[in-house]
């Protein structure tokens, strides 16, 4: 028998984590983490908001979550926390003003249509504010961005092997394959330039072909259009930019990136008439998606703060251009509540354990 390479491959591990967040949220315990982090502000990443039936098995929807459970994780954290808005955190930050115990900002990245259509109502009838963080080219389009361009070639492609430019030829012949594809792709664009990602992509496109209707699914690659985002502002969203291209910002070369943020802040300020003061970096890793050069352009662009994707909880203390948030996906009831709770991070940075 093939024993698994990692440990976390091993069976008893997804069932053991599934059963340690059960016991968390059932126990009562959870509390304890709120109250230890009354005093701090719980910054939420979501993407996608879609109605129940949509293909949950596909990867490209691995951070969408249902409307039921949309619904339920909104009273959750009515329940137990504080929604407040982006003018409360501007203001806390500026010394000026102070947040609720245990406040929690929800945030969206992106910019699809599904945050109109499906998130919208429910975050409406329960009075949460929210801001969303728009992806500028493809607005009021039907696209696949390029990262989830490559995924889907890689997955859905007839093709049996991909061959890199650098010479490496990966199989994508059975699903486990493809996906250590999708995970070598994503990699390996962290360490290129932008003359190679290009190269890269016009390779994987030459060599991967796609029947015309794959990918193409109603709900999840639609973006807003400007008229979109305009009524979302109308109805509490706060606007901020994502980039032009969602492109991992520390490749870049100088200029591109200064041009990639800028450039998104001046075209969401022609559509909504109005200042866009929030910026959060594409994939958000720092040091690895974005850089201390990246931190420093967006606080000149004029930006008045920037979120980042690393787990954590933002302080009066935290760095306004690289504020900490929590990525919601698919995950199970207690998951979710041991996420926001702190928990699991803490868990995690205790034992040296990754998700």
């Amino acid at each position: 028998m093939k024993l698994p390479k990692y440990w976390y491959e091993w069976r008893w591990y997804g069932r053991g984590k599934t059963l340690f967040f059960q016991m968390l949220y059932r126990s009562g315990l959870l509390g304890i983490f709120r109250f230890f982090r009354r005093n701090t502000l719980l910054v939420l990443t979501y993407h996608d908001v879609l109605p129940p039936g949509f293909p949950e098995n596909n990867f490209l929807f691995g951070e969408t979550v249902t409307t039921d459970e949309f619904e339920w994780q909104l009273d959750f954290i009515r329940r137990h926390y504080n929604p407040v808005s982006f003018s409360q955190l501007l203001e806390w930050l500026d010394g000026k003003g102070h947040l609720p115990p245990r406040a929690v900002l929800l945030t969206f990245d992106d910019g699809h249509v599904n945050n109109l259509q499906y998130a919208l109502p429910r975050l409406k009838q329960r009075g949460m504010p929210f801001a969303c963080f728009i992806v500028t080219a493809p607005l009021g389009e039907r696209k696949l961005l390029w990262f989830e361009e490559g995924y889907c070639r890689i997955f859905f492609s007839d093709a049996k092997l991909w061959r890199l430019q650098n010479g490496e030829q990966l199989q994508l012949e059975t699903s486990k394959q493809k996906a250590l594809a999708c995970a070598t792709f994503f990699t390996m664009f962290r360490g290129l330039s932008e003359a190679e990602q290009e190269r890269e992509i016009q390779s994987l496109r030459c060599q991967l072909a796609l029947q015309e209707s794959v990918g193409c699914i109603p709900g999840r690659f639609e973006f807003l259009d400007a008229a979109d985002l305009l009524a979302l502002r109308a109805n509490g969203g706060e606007i901020g930019a994502h980039t032009v291209t969602h492109p991992i910002l520390a490749s870049l070369s100088t200029k591109s990136a200064v041009d990639e943020i800028e450039r998104s802040k001046s075209r969401l300020e022609d559509v909504l008439g109005a200042p866009v003061k929030a910026f959060a970096y594409p994939f958000g890793m720092p040091q690895l998606d974005f850089s201390t050069r990246d931190r420093e352009s967006v606080q000149k662009a004029g930006f008045a703060v920037a979120f980042a994707a690393n787990a954590g909880f933002v302080t009066a203390a935290s760095d306004r251009f690289a504020l900490p948030r929590f990525n919601i996906g698919r995950m199970s009831r207690a998951h979710f509540a041991t996420t926001i709770s702190g928990a699991l991070d803490l868990i995690k940075s205790l034992a040296g354990l990754d998700n």
